[in-house]
């Protein structure tokens, strides 16, 4: 094996990377062009890339990267510090000479030096639970089929809802949908200024949602992303989309705190299920427990206690919820319970946590549900 560098990309490197990642993924899978599928990362548009990447350099040349696109993710008043992990990538006659190992560790040093809260990706797990990464949170997924639109929708006026493609000639639109964006409990910060470019990664179209000539909300792709500035006009907004696009099936995955979403769509839809959503590797495990537990209190309230928890021989954190506001911190108690890193995530944040049966059920599992704009 050639000597190998691993080292973080600079301004130079920023057309090898994209040859790099079409070449990878369109070998693999198919053809890739990574400018136009994430313009959020990749777009000419952008002054320079919108990710930090990772590069594993042989005589100069990328074999292999990693790369960490850095938002702010807001879960009500909380806002984490997250690193989408993507393009994970060695160059085929580059594998198993031990560059995804390097670089993935790499990755998670610097998130760790620049004091992020939480890592997420997506992909095999079996693969990315070497890293540190485990399937987080749940999300329940609601298919309508023709049927469901023929009978359970058979009654709902639609004529009055119409789509028109986000741009930037109409700013007052995206003005709009950028705004309601921001109103979101749990979602991403996405500027102004990137909010389009977010919008329409992985190919996705982002339309405005009129409702009897007001503007009322908007849809990314064919329905993984729904806001409406009122939750009730929702069977509305899915007829209408039948109507238009003529899908075979449209499927809407909700967050748990979705509630007044997850009520209407079990009326309507043909058929319904619970899973995990993205991998994500924790860093700062008060921070995240915080936020999310706030979470899970604005739609179920908790039962009052306490719970000391240890994690890989950190400080052992206090977990306390008193008349239903729950707090973490690290108090310097006996740990009621001892856990890997793997263990907690499966266990806080997995869908296992359903089965336990201790007194924090309550608490548990963790309510982390990203939309797709938010993922790298």
């Amino acid at each position: 094996m050639k000597p190998t560098e691993y080292v973080v990309d600079t301004p130079m490197d920023r057309e090898e990377i994209v040859d790099f990642a079409n070449y990878v993924f369109s070998q693999a899978h198919e053809p890739h062009d990574f400018k136009t599928l994430l313009p959020k990362a990749y777009g000419d548009q952008l002054p320079e890339l919108g990710a930090k990447h990772y590069l594993a350099k042989q005589a100069g040349r990328i074999r292999a990267l990693v790369a960490d696109r850095v938002i702010g993710l807001r879960i009500l008043d909380e806002t984490l510090k997250v690193g989408c992990v993507g393009t994970v990538s060695v160059h085929p006659y580059s594998r198993s000479e031990g560059h995804m190992k390097a670089l993935m560790k790499m990755m998670t040093d610097d998130a760790r030096s620049q004091a992020l809260d939480l890592l997420m990706l997506g992909g095999i797990r079996q693969r990315y639970n070497y890293f540190g990464f485990e399937q987080a949170g749940w999300a329940y997924r609601y298919n309508i089929e023709e049927p469901a639109v023929r009978h359970a929708l058979g009654g709902v006026d639609d004529s009055g809802v119409a789509f028109s493609e986000l741009a930037e000639d109409k700013p007052e639109e995206v003005d709009f949908a950028w705004r309601l964006a921001a109103s979101l409990p749990m979602a991403g910060e996405r500027s102004r200024e990137r909010f389009l470019d977010i919008m329409h990664s992985w190919h996705s179209r982002c339309r405005l949602i009129r409702i009897d000539g007001g503007m009322a909300g908007y849809v990314m792709g064919e329905g993984s992303e729904i806001a409406l500035l009122n939750e009730d006009d929702l069977p509305r907004v899915i007829k209408a989309l039948y109507r238009d696009d003529k899908p075979g099936r449209i499927s809407i995955a909700c967050g748990p705190h979705q509630t007044r979403r997850i009520e209407i769509l079990g009326e309507i839809c043909s058929n319904r299920s619970v899973g995990s959503v993205e991998m994500i590797n924790v860093l700062n495990w008060p921070r995240v427990l915080t936020a999310l537990l706030k979470l899970r209190a604005s739609f179920l309230p908790l039962e009052d206690g306490e719970l000391t928890i240890a994690i890989d021989g950190e400080a052992p954190l206090t977990i306390r919820v008193a008349g239903g506001a729950p707090a973490v911190a690290a108090e310097g108690r006996k740990p009621d319970l001892c856990f890997t890193h793997m263990q907690a995530q499966r266990r806080l944040f997995g869908l296992e946590a359903f089965a336990l049966g201790s007194v924090y059920r309550n608490w548990f599992p963790l309510p982390f549900c990203v939309s797709p704009a938010d993922t790298f």
